[in-house]
């Protein structure tokens, strides 16, 4: 039922770069504020459009997409100036 038998298998996830691993144990005051507030840090970044080389496919019920290549995140200002429309809700 699940990643086709068997068939599929994924690689062991890597550990985090600093200073996100020592951030994650929650054994320092600094770790416990990070992980106290991860959903504020979150949502920080909720709000960066996903930009990327891309395939859309459209052949069934739910249209894909596979990235090629880097992925980017581009934050904009959550005000634009005077003379630029809005970009978020």
């Amino acid at each position: 039922m699940c990643c086709s038998g068997g068939k599929v298998k994924l690689p062991e996830l890597q550990l985090p770069p600093e200073p996100l691993k020592s951030l994650m144990p929650g054994t320092t005051p600094e770790s416990q504020h990070f992980l106290d507030n991860i959903g504020k840090y979150n949502s920080c970044f909720q709000m960066t459009s996903f930009g990327m080389p891309a395939k859309v496919s459209d052949s069934g019920f739910m249209p894909t997409f596979r990235v090629q290549g880097q992925i980017y995140h581009r934050g904009g200002f959550l005000l634009p100036p005077s003379n630029e429309e809005h970009k978020f809700l």
